[in-house]
């Protein structure tokens, strides 16, 4: 007998299509990037970039292009939050400072002393994400998502000193080609974006089904 293909039975396939039905009905859009729907496979999972967030207190802040700071009013600080939720909801033990600080520090700091942020809220660890891009519009008829995404970690109890850092690079959705704008609200679209996004940065820091964007290109149509 070859054992080398594995086989699920039926219900197995009906659960994995109700979840996704689930998700897409309530617009959980970065639950379902985070969880994956690779039940059929077995939930194959990776480990994380970098775990040293686990049983730490963490601060995100996601700096938004200083070109485009009035341009999407909102999306770096929604980028913050989704990732915020999502180290919560899947890092060991981790502590996270509230969104809510985070922001009130923005609207009275410069973003040039954010490493003052991580001593304010007594952080061990500081999440920096760098936007260096962020649009909505292919053209002026077609959504495509597009962002320049770089990742570093300062650890504060070490100086501030860089322990990690990860250079993303371009974030396309769809990946393959625009949507029409006038399929959904601007709002809309650009929350998906700001999901996919959240959720690429994210899943650099905890075990994840490497395959669970499979689907993006798909979900933008929907």
């Amino acid at each position: 007998m070859d054992r080398s293909r594995r086989h699920f039975p039926v219900w197995t396939w009906g659960c994995a299509f109700l979840l996704l039905a689930i998700l897409l009905s309530t617009g959980c859009l970065h639950s379902l990037l985070a969880t994956g729907i690779y039940i059929a496979q077995g939930g194959n999972l990776v480990p994380a970039e970098f775990s040293g967030l686990e049983n730490h207190r963490v601060v995100v802040v996601c700096r938004p292009p200083s070109v485009d700071e009035f341009r999407y009013p909102g999306a770096s600080r929604n980028i913050a939050r989704r990732v915020s939720q999502l180290l919560r909801e899947n890092v060991r033990g981790i502590d996270m400072v509230d969104p809510r600080e985070v922001d009130n520090w923005a609207d009275e700091s410069d973003w040039s002393e954010f490493k003052e942020l991580g001593q304010a809220v007594e952080a061990d660890f500081l999440v920096h994400i760098e936007l260096d891009d962020f649009s909505l519009l292919k053209g002026r008829t077609l959504y495509q998502g597009d962002a320049q995404v770089t990742i570093t970690v300062y650890d504060m109890q070490d100086h501030e000193k860089i322990v990690w850092e990860r250079q993303v690079g371009q974030v396309l959705y769809p990946r393959h080609s625009g949507i029409p704008a006038q399929d959904k609200s601007v709002h809309k679209f650009q929350q998906e974006f700001e999901d996919i996004v959240a959720t690429i940065i994210a899943v650099h820091f905890y075990k994840h089904d490497p395959h669970a964007t499979f689907a993006i290109d798909a979900l933008a149509n929907r």
